[in-house]
């Protein structure tokens, strides 16, 4: 049983069973109204029949005001469901939340919203929905329509609106009247550059009077905004600590889940082929004489060809060769734009493109590429290149580049400096 603390929001051993069979959920939804009606706070769950599984189980944590708590895990893990139980968008099947304080959430951009409304309509219907006055709504309204950027258009209905709109409404008024305990599912991601910092700002504005719990799928804000975090896997807590700890063991998780050759998908698609526009397409990388090479030795040229035949004469041609490690480092990318020489090619005639690094500055490693093909920023060609082997040329190297350079001592007057070592 809880107890009444300092804490804004408490949460003890909760879990919620998901069923894949029609028939089983509504049997779980039936015997969940027979225990509210019967006054049953704690029921004791059956083990899960066939085709339930627990989308959350065994959840316990407590958050006092200005504590941001992130929630993390890979696809599925359950954190949008442990999410909405929070937000009392689902009842748990198991376990007890306290709350203390009014509760606002960023989950769906529409909730408590009517898409008939007005935006103006909404504020106030929203206000209401989280325990706010009229006077009070009164008093907000006018900072809630300059938050927005809205303008004109508070005044249409919602249902005009796009969904980057829709949510600086929802932004707006969820956080206006800082809310003792926020919920938050990616809004953080909301919008252009600016109106993000600009909700990043308000966030920190009421900080230190709210207690955030936020889902993300960006290490960053979890690392920059939270003060702890929460990994879960398969509904249940798997680690909880410093944000620093939690994402190396989030990331340690997500490597250990893939294959090394579904790692590598992942981080080279989308990949794309326009048939209509390119034939006899080949790619590879090579050495000075064009033969096909699959390792080079760092420090020594190393070059790509690409050919193909395209069906009209593009306008824009770019040709692109962005490179990665083997764990998903991107190194940098070769490309046609970075120079000043254009290239124009004909209908029907062979094009063939050679690639030249005179030294290259790769260390010791397996690297993975593409080769894209534009005209302007439409996509002709997107696709994996061979995996390319570099060994190593020096003893030491550090990081994944060699960049040439050399030391001097320069503390003994009158002598001309003494160059200690060179790497070239």
């Amino acid at each position: 049983m809880l107890s009444v603390t300092s804490a804004l929001i408490e949460v003890e051993g909760i879990g919620k069973l998901h069923s894949r069979s029609t028939a089983s959920a509504r049997r779980r939804a039936a015997g969940m109204l027979g225990n509210v009606l019967l006054g049953r706070r704690n029921p004791v769950m059956p083990e899960p029949r066939d085709g339930e599984f627990w989308a959350v189980k065994n959840v316990t944590f407590r958050m006092e005001r200005g504590e941001a708590l992130g929630i993390i895990g890979l696809n599925g893990s359950g954190k949008t469901t442990l999410l909405r139980i929070l937000a009392g968008q689902i009842l748990p099947d198991e376990g007890e939340i306290r709350q203390y304080g009014s509760v606002a959430s960023l989950i769906d951009a529409s909730a408590g919203f009517r898409m008939n409304a007005t935006g103006r309509e909404n504020i106030y219907l929203k206000g209401a929905m989280l325990g706010r006055s009229r006077a009070e709504m009164d008093a907000l309204y006018d900072e809630i329509v300059a938050f927005t950027e809205l303008g004109n258009a508070i005044g249409a209905p919602i249902s005009t609106y796009s969904s980057g709109m829709l949510m600086r409404l929802a932004f707006a008024v969820n956080t206006a009247s800082s809310p003792d305990i926020l919920l938050i599912d990616e809004t953080l991601s909301v919008g252009d550059f600016r109106f993000r910092q600009k909700c990043l700002a308000r966030l920190r504005a009421i900080r230190e009077r709210t207690c955030f719990i936020l889902v993300s799928h960006s290490m960053g804000d979890i690392k920059r905004f939270c003060t702890r975090a929460i990994v879960l896997s398969k509904g249940r807590v798997a680690f909880e600590g410093k944000p620093d700890d939690a994402i190396t063991f989030y990331e340690t998780m997500e490597a250990e889940s893939q294959t090394p050759e579904k790692r590598i998908e992942a981080i080279l698609k989308p990949w794309h082929f326009n048939a209509d526009a390119v034939s006899d397409f080949e790619h590879y990388w090579c050495d000075r004489d064009g033969h096909a090479v699959s390792e080079v030795r760092s420090g020594d040229p190393l070059f790509f060809h690409v050919a193909f035949t395209p069906s009209y004469a593009p306008r824009n041609l770019i040709l692109g060769v962005p490179v990665w490690t083997e764990s998903g480092q991107y190194v940098t990318g070769f490309s046609t734009e970075i120079g000043t020489q254009k290239f124009g090619i004909e209908a029907g005639q062979r094009a063939v493109f050679r690639l030249e690094v005179p030294s290259l500055p790769f260390n010791p490693g397996t690297y993975i590429s593409n080769i894209a093909v534009h005209d302007g920023p439409e996509y002709l060609v997107r696709a994996d290149n061979p995996i390319l082997t570099v060994r190593a040329k020096i003893r030491h190297f550090w990081g994944v580049v060699s960049i040439p350079h050399s030391w001097q001592r320069t503390d003994q007057p009158g002598e001309v400096p003494q160059k200690q070592e060179t790497i070239e």
